[in-house]
């Protein structure tokens, strides 16, 4: 009985163990699939929902990618003198991981290239150190000279983890010459300022790619890449500018700053009257683009270093450190962007009695005046609508004159009655004719459009209208910029054609096919072939006769216009408008058939010189030699004219 009570349990016993075996599967199943689930949805997402991604960093991680730069175009005149140029440099890489793989004697090396790059050996040494970055740049743009040897001290050394690739610098080798117009490259190589910047697209090119396979320690492998895409060079750009008659002009404008003292630059440019091309223009105080954050005015430079070292001399991080830092980085960004601005299209200022020549020419051609009408200037007069007694330059007066005697004296009393013969709705039309309410369109950034009065300011008689025309009809209280004026006066003389200023002629693909041509462009008729015939004439009487002797040359047929302006909205410490002046003049040659218009503006002239400060005496002189260098120059023939006594 015993013995089938055992075996009873025995039975029992067995069948408990075949069910929990049975449990202890499905749980290992449920457990395994549970397990295995996540790990299969995740091998099923990386190997193929994700497989391009995944494959795509396995093979970044495997590959090296290194552009090389494109060689950017060449910026010539239109004699093609090379004006901008790359030159080839190299910059110069450390690798930590090659350096401590093949034991290299880094506190050797830093020194070396410490020497050789100029650079603080601690610094290199630390660069060397530091391999949380694989590669790290010590030397950009380093000369063929030096990367030579650099490149003997690696190879007498069998060193591994110095390398130098190939880069690009931007080379002006004219220096200052034209550098407004130009521009210059930053430390990218991209276009910045000028024609660097306006034709940036063209010039830049497209920078080509390396591929290389890497190894263990990601080591190179030479000789191994996977793929290499060529750098495309940027396309030449061809100038209007004439370099030697950009060099004839800054010439003269720097003596003449010399000679009046100057205190604030010159600017200045020579424009072909039929076709609106820029032969020259030029701002002085200039700056080299080869150095284009050395600030070059040494007024400048040196307020800016004394400003320096004020700050200094305080504790790093003090209240008067701050403040010192900040106005000597507001100094030295002002001093940089003064140096850089092209005033010649991006400043308005007053264009004085060089105005003169626009409102003469819109009444002869509306016939407002001919050229009979009689004026009078007594000196000063009081004109109804007008607060304040209007003066003449003259004080004594002119007395009695007609319209060609009233320009050559360049009257303002006479210019008044003339606008006030116009009227302010004849007045206005006329100078939206002549551009002067927008931009010329020339093509090169930061162009402004200078600022005029509104139409209701010359037309409305009860407000301020009388005031606005009168003061207007001279070149007083508005601002236009100096190229503005300059295609407004050459439409006056070509024949009444309001011509696009343009600087580029010509743009050249790597292949040396044309890929952009600039012709000249005309943007609307401004006055009459008669009327400009009758300005011709008269023009050229204003050096003749007029306030413009000082501009004539010997053999060449010159004519033009005077101008000497007030700065209206600038004013010193105490808050007065100060007395600074802006003498300017607008010569015209051979004025027979115009092709040539030059301006030269210098502002603010000194008065410790004691020469007479005026547009007649100092900037007509000064335009005179540059006709008397240019017109050989450009081939205009001498003939048996003598200069006015």
């Amino acid at each position: 009985m015993g013995k089938k009570g055992d075996g009873k349990r025995t039975y029992l016993r067995v069948r408990a163990d075949s069910g929990q075996r049975g449990r202890i599967m499905a749980l290992m199943l449920v457990l395994g699939v549970g397990v295995f689930l996540p790990t299969a949805v995740r091998l099923f997402g990386l190997m193929v929902k994700d497989h391009e991604y995944w494959s795509g960093l396995a093979l970044r991680n495997q590959t090296r990618s290194t552009t090389v730069t494109a060689h950017r175009g060449v910026i010539c005149d239109r004699n093609m003198e090379v004006l901008a140029c790359s030159r080839t440099v190299e910059n110069v890489y450390l690798d930590p991981h090659e350096l401590r793989q093949s034991k290299a004697d880094i506190a050797q090396i830093a020194e070396t290239l410490g020497k050789l790059l100029e650079l603080e050996p601690e610094w290199i040494f630390k660069q060397a150190e530091d391999i949380s970055m694989r590669y790290k740049k010590v030397a950009s743009a380093v000369d063929q000279e030096t990367a030579a040897k650099i490149r003997a001290y690696i190879n007498e050394n069998k060193i591994a983890g110095i390398h130098l690739e190939p880069d690009s610098k931007r080379y002006y080798p004219k220096g200052s010459l034209a550098a407004q117009v130009i521009g210059f490259t930053n430390a990218s190589n991209d276009g910045s300022e000028g024609v660097e910047a306006a034709y940036d697209s063209f010039l830049s090119g497209t920078p080509g790619k390396v591929i290389t396979t890497k190894g263990n320690n990601e080591m190179d492998m030479p000789f191994s890449y996977e793929g290499y895409a060529e750098a495309v060079p940027g396309c030449d750009v061809v100038l209007t500018l004439d370099a030697t008659v950009q060099a004839c002009l800054e010439n003269q404008m720097q003596a003449a700053i010399d000679r009046y003292d100057v205190e604030n630059g010159a600017f200045g440019l020579v424009m072909e009257a039929k076709t609106g091309a820029i032969l020259a223009m030029a701002t002085l105080g200039s700056y080299d683009p080869n150095a284009y954050l050395e600030i070059a005015d040494l007024v400048a430079k040196e307020r800016t270093q004394a400003l320096a070292q004020s700050y200094l001399s305080f504790p790093e991080g003090s209240e008067g450190y701050e403040k010192g830092l900040a106005a000597y980085k507001e100094a030295v960004n002002g001093a940089r962007l003064k140096q850089w601005r092209n005033r010649v299209l991006s400043d308005g200022y007053e264009p004085g009695s060089t105005f003169k020549v626009l409102t003469m020419a819109a009444a002869l051609d509306s016939g407002s005046i001919g050229l009979e009408t009689p004026f009078h200037c007594g000196g000063a007069e009081q004109i109804p609508g007008r607060s304040q007694l209007l003066h003449c330059w003259k004080s004594a007066g002119h007395g009695a004159q007609k319209t060609p005697q009233a320009l050559q004296n360049s009257c303002n009393l006479a210019f008044a009655h003339i606008a006030l013969k116009m009227g302010g709705e004849t007045f206005y039309e006329y100078i939206r004719r002549f551009g002067i309410l927008e931009k010329t369109g020339i093509d090169l950034a930061g162009e402004s459009k200078g600022v005029f009065f509104d139409k209701s300011l010359v037309t409305d008689t009860d407000k301020w209208g009388t005031a606005s025309l009168t003061s207007g009809s001279f070149g007083q209280t508005f601002k236009i910029t100096p190229l503005q004026l300059v295609r407004a006066i050459g439409s006056v003389v070509n024949g009444g054609h309001l011509m696009e200023p343009y600087i580029v002629s010509e743009v050249i693909g790597p292949d040396g096919q044309t890929v952009l041509l600039q012709e000249p462009t005309e943007v609307r008729r401004t006055i009459s072939e008669e009327t400009s015939q009758i300005m011709r004439r008269l023009l050229r009487s204003v050096v003749t006769e007029g306030t413009a002797k000082n501009a004539a040359v010997a053999g060449f047929s010159i004519g033009g216009k005077t101008g000497t302006s007030e700065k209206i909205d600038v004013f010193d410490d105490q808050g007065q408008r100060v007395l600074d002046k802006i003498v300017s003049f607008v010569g015209i040659a051979p004025m027979e058939d115009p092709e040539y218009i030059v301006l030269v503006a210098l502002d603010t002239p000194s008065r410790e010189t004691g020469i007479y400060i005026s547009g007649g005496v100092m900037a007509a002189p000064t335009v005179g030699a540059v006709m008397a260098d240019i017109l050989p120059y450009l081939g205009v023939e001498r003939k048996d004219i003598e200069p006015a006594s």
